[in-house]
């Protein structure tokens, strides 16, 4: 475990927010946040996560969003309606 320098310190006391960090060699940038909050956040993200978890969720939101209503049948088939609407027939 590594110390916090004492600029550290006091940039973590200024505010509640996780405190940002660059490497000016690589200029990659780092967070750093609190042991618990990091911990919290390994244990929201699990181990097992399967998209597949959230197939009901997103099945659910679409029907809010109206996807079930019969007009999304043309954005279904956009191609055909499109050729229909659009572009005009070749034998007139």
């Amino acid at each position: 475990m590594m110390p916090l320098t004492e600029a550290q310190v006091h940039a973590i006391t200024a505010t509640e927010q996780p405190l940002r960090l660059i490497d000016p060699q690589t200029n990659s940038e780092f967070v750093l946040i609190r042991a618990e909050e990091y911990e919290n956040l390994l244990a929201q993200a699990g181990d097992g996560y399967d998209i597949r978890e959230t197939y009901a969720a997103q099945f659910a939101s679409a029907m809010r969003a109206g996807w079930a209503d019969p007009e999304m049948d043309e954005y279904d088939n956009y191609d055909e309606v499109y050729r229909k609407r659009c572009q005009p027939n070749e034998g007139t």
